[in-house]
């Protein structure tokens, strides 16, 4: 299954380009190699061509972000392994919330057991 991202706003792309000289849209690029670009059976890989097979993956984190001193928040998943971070934030994936459930369904079991 192939991942795509909810792209951020034109307008918004263009002010932070322009307020930080360039360096939000390389950072938030940057950034995005981490991310899955596809996944299947027996793995996912990341937008920056890594290739992880699931049975490769060690750790699981939930992220949760706080916006401002607002009380919105944003919350993204960390799955990591030997070969990296790969950064799972269903709110800018379309159809994130299946896409998240297609890679938890195929994690080891161990990443799944609460956290002590």
């Amino acid at each position: 299954m192939d991942v795509k991202i909810i792209p951020v706003s034109g307008c918004i792309q263009i002010f932070l380009g322009v307020a930080t000289f360039g360096v939000a849209p390389l950072a938030g690029w940057i950034n995005e190699r981490k991310w899955p670009r596809s996944v299947d059976e027996q793995g996912l890989t990341t937008r920056g061509g890594a290739r992880v097979a699931w049975d490769e993956f060690t750790e699981i984190k939930r992220v949760i972000t706080r916006i401002g001193q607002t009380s919105n928040t944003t919350e993204h998943y960390e799955v990591s392994g030997s070969k990296g971070k790969v950064v799972v934030a269903p709110y800018r994936l379309e159809n994130g919330a299946q896409v998240f459930d297609y890679i938890w369904r195929r994690l080891p079991e161990r990443l799944k057991e609460p956290q002590r």
